[in-house]
């Protein structure tokens, strides 16, 4: 009887432990957005390459919202390339993670467009530098979004009148497995594989 709950215990602990590697289910990453005047969206795996393209819109009267998968353990740049046609130009919106497996360069699972978070470049995925604040959603000439947080700022690059086309990006990074519990799980399986032998 006792070799026969040993055996058990043992494999309750080797399927824990085998959850808590897998305990990283794909994130999903949600966001509103709008950018004047037209955009694309991707995720890249390296900040210097575009990417898959997620979504791609060409009217920023209206707020477009996507939503993506993340694979656990593995880091992202969220890269937008934004448009142009004619005036000042902008990008706003507001940006979610729905795990703790994944965290924005802000470190937090939600991300607004700002001058802290965001980097801009007028060349290409390269050649990043701080992109600047054209006002909090509302200001004009955009007027406010509903749909998107009301703390998000219009950012673009340094010059939002003559750079009419710019790309947007920020860091997605995935958070480390909880390795003190695995390091933990396989110390009790070492015990009671130890004596489980000792009874046999």
């Amino acid at each position: 009887m006792k070799l026969k709950s040993m055996k058990t215990i043992v494999a309750g602990v080797i399927f824990s432990i085998a959850s808590l590697f897998n305990i990283a289910n794909a994130t999903v990453i949600t966001a509103n957005l709008t950018v004047d005047n037209e955009y694309s969206v991707y995720l890249s795996t390296d900040d210097s390459t575009q990417g898959t393209l997620i979504m791609s819109d060409n009217n920023w009267y209206s707020t477009e919202s996507f939503s993506a998968n993340l694979t656990a353990g593995t880091d992202y740049f969220l890269h937008v390339a934004g448009v142009d046609v004619g005036w000042v130009a902008g990008f706003l919106g507001d940006f979610s993670l729905d795990t703790s497996d994944h965290v924005f360069s802000n470190g937090l699972s939600q991300l607004l467009t700002n001058t802290i978070d965001w980097n801009v470049s007028t060349t290409g995925w390269t050649n990043y530098v701080t992109s600047s604040d054209y006002g909090v959603n509302g200001v004009y000439p955009w007027g406010n979004r509903t749909t998107i947080d009301a703390g998000a700022e219009w950012i673009w690059s340094a010059d939002n009148d003559s750079d009419n086309t710019v790309y947007f990006s920020t860091a997605i990074t995935a958070v480390p497995a909880p390795s003190t519990m695995i390091i933990f799980g396989l110390a009790l399986v070492g015990l009671a594989s130890r004596r489980f032998k000792k009874q046999a």
